[in-house]
């Protein structure tokens, strides 16, 4: 049996984007389909038996028709080949209001073999290769616990160390009661493991008050497999180990901390039959979009532009989104040619920023933007330059640009 895992796929990011002139659309909507279309064809010509998604499939809970149209574009293939889908949802995915429904509800009623969770539960798919056990867990929403009246006085530490209880202990109980050891069984959840290693879009700050599982509670020797999603780095939690615990990575690059990081999904096989299954994968990459950082420090040159172009040099720039950072001293500011380092960027996908860091005589040193730069602009360059931004750097900037909008109006009232 093939499976292919995938998750975090967050249609609609569309930072360091700019508009493409033949679709009308961001380019970086653009960068994700993509991705999302060679996983497509990847799982149609390996045959793959279920697609299985483990949650957060647009950047929030409430996708643009645009968003929700590119999604359901990309899955088609997979419906007309008759493969089996499996979705779940992930935080991304969950409605701020209790009730609402998620942004993946819709898939159940898609033409074709799509089983959705919701909730926790266990569920049995039919596919070419025989039947498959699919125990899945959701993202864990807090805020359904606290609308109960027996939680209400909780406090929020008190409600993550209860959830991870239940789940445990869900676990458990379906793998002791409920599991069928002659059926393959994976295992599919969108949450943290601890100790897993974060790929740099992620917003650790939250992460670090979210339930927080051990990996001995969810690899349990039934089941073939665990696929995860939440963790945009491809990992396994329980390597050398039965079963694999794996973290299939995000398809695309969302920030400079993932420059580095490996983009792509996941295919599993399982062979064999009963107790004497065996489980491989391997990591597939996808054609995510490069970053590339270049920075430089020409405080003691005499011709800054020519050691700043030197070093952008260094790197293959071509189509990739590109930020440049240079540090020069305050008598130096007005050497530096812009344009001529502009000129060097003309086969970049998009030009993220080109950042001066000024070294003041009496002042520590600070970073300056030229003065003709929109809101927009200024906000992305104050986001690259502050890594730890750049997970909600989009909505920073969707809130300043509301904020702008408002104080404008409000002048000209």
């Amino acid at each position: 049996m093939k499976i292919l895992h995938t998750a975090d796929i967050h249609i609609g990011y569309e930072n360091f984007g700019r508009l493409d002139p033949a679709t009308g659309l961001n380019t970086r909507l653009l960068d994700f389909k993509r991705c999302f279309d060679f996983m497509v064809e990847t799982a149609i010509k390996e045959q793959v038996d279920v697609f299985l998604f483990c949650g957060d499939a647009y950047r929030t809970h409430d996708p643009s028709p645009t968003q929700q149209k590119i999604f359901v574009d990309c899955l088609k293939p997979i419906a007309d080949a008759g493969i089996p889908m499996v979705m779940l949802t992930g935080n991304h995915d969950q409605p701020v209001s209790f009730g609402k429904a998620s942004s993946i509800s819709i898939f159940e009623h898609l033409t074709g073999k799509v089983m959705v969770f919701e909730q926790p539960d266990l569920k049995v798919i039919q596919t070419a290769s025989g039947p498959l056990q699919v125990l899945g867990l959701p993202w864990p929403v807090r805020s359904k616990l606290w609308a109960k009246e027996e939680h209400k006085q909780k406090s929020p530490s008190e409600v993550r160390e209860m959830i991870e209880a239940k789940y445990a202990e869900y676990i458990k109980v379906v793998m002791e009661q409920d599991i069928d050891p002659e059926v393959p069984c994976v295992l599919a959840a969108h949450l943290t493991v601890q100790g897993a290693e974060m790929s740099g879009s992620e917003r650790s700050s939250v992460i670090q008050h979210e339930p927080t599982f051990l990996v001995s509670s969810l690899a349990h020797p039934q089941l073939d497999y665990v696929a995860l999603g939440h963790i945009h780095r491809f990992q396994d939690r329980n390597k050398g180990y039965k079963p694999p615990v794996v973290y299939a990575s995000s398809i695309e690059r969302v920030t400079f901390k993932e420059a580095d990081a490996e983009k792509g999904f996941v295919l599993v096989s399982i062979t064999g039959q009963g107790r004497e299954r065996e489980t491989q994968y391997r990591f597939v990459e996808t054609p995510a979009r490069r970053f590339v950082s270049v920075s430089v420090d020409v405080r003691d040159c005499t011709n800054p532009t020519e050691r700043i172009i030197t070093e952008i040099r260094k790197y293959v720039v071509n189509e990739a989104i590109v930020r440049v950072r240079y540090e020069v001293n305050e008598d130096q500011t007005n050497l530096v040619d812009l344009a001529a380092i502009r000129s060097q960027l003309t086969t970049a996908a998009s030009i993220a920023s080109i950042e001066r860091v000024v070294e003041r005589r009496q002042v520590q040193r600070t970073a300056t933007l030229t003065r003709d730069a929109s809101l927009k602009s200024a906000m992305e360059a104050y986001i690259a330059r502050h890594e730890h931004l750049e997970p909600i750097g989009e909505d920073l900037i969707e809130k300043a640009l509301a904020l702008d909008q408002l104080l404008a109006v409000s002048e000209v009232v």
